[in-house]
């Protein structure tokens, strides 16, 4: 499930990736708020705004280096290259996700990445978070 999940991210199917969600799900990001803050997303459609948002503005591959089951969830390690399409910018960057698993679906994934380094990206791209409507993230 995760490796599909990861999969259909890779090759731009929000659908694809969406499949892998419980209906009422929650997000949470601690650098994806319009200010750097934390973000926290709830429902599948406010998930699938969010990733249309990031697709529309980035390119982004990642991989899954490790994966460890932990008191009934799912603690993951990625790394990502995402390339900002208008400025062209690239960041290679890694996060830690941690899972809550409804069946073989996700009901809740809390994400942790490297917030000054993900803002500093941003501003160089010219996309600063003040500017971003949805500002775009790894799913």
């Amino acid at each position: 499930m995760l490796l599909a999940s990861q999969e259909a991210w890779n090759s731009g199917s929000i659908e694809g990736v969406l499949e892998k969600y419980v209906d009422d799900l929650v997000y949470i990001t601690n650098a994806g708020g319009p200010n750097g803050e934390t973000l926290r997303i709830e429902g599948k459609d406010n998930l699938r705004r969010r990733l249309r948002a990031s697709m529309d503005a980035c390119d982004s591959q990642a991989r899954i280096d490790s994966v460890r089951e932990d008191r009934g969830l799912i603690r993951t390690r990625l790394s990502a290259v995402i390339r900002h399409k208008a400025s062209g910018h690239t960041i290679n960057l890694s996060l830690r996700q941690i899972l809550r698993l409804e069946g073989f679906r996700i009901a809740e994934q809390v994400e942790y990445h490297d917030a000054a380094k993900l803002a500093a990206f941003w501003r160089l791209a010219g996309d600063t978070r003040g500017e971003r409507k949805d500002p775009a993230s790894v799913g």
